[in-house]
């Protein structure tokens, strides 16, 4: 396998990781337990920490998708 699509393939993974992780300890999706009366504390001040998150992994997802689909020279 050629340096350039290791190295794409990386990022694919680092990516999915990433949205995996965020994903997962968002308190309203993902398997933070908590009361009713935090949960719905904990889920606003998360939001956008989670958000953030999950836009910036997805970015290098499709960075290491767009990488992984080139022709290399």
């Amino acid at each position: 396998m050629r340096p350039m699509k290791r190295s794409a393939l990386t990022l694919v993974g680092l990516g999915l990781a990433g949205v995996l992780f965020f994903w997962l300890t968002d308190p309203r999706y993902g398997l933070m337990q908590g009361s009713a009366a935090t949960i719905t504390d904990q889920a606003n001040d998360a939001s956008i920490g989670t958000l953030v998150g999950i836009v910036g992994s997805m970015l290098v997802l499709i960075i290491g998708l767009y990488l992984a689909t080139r022709r290399t020279t």
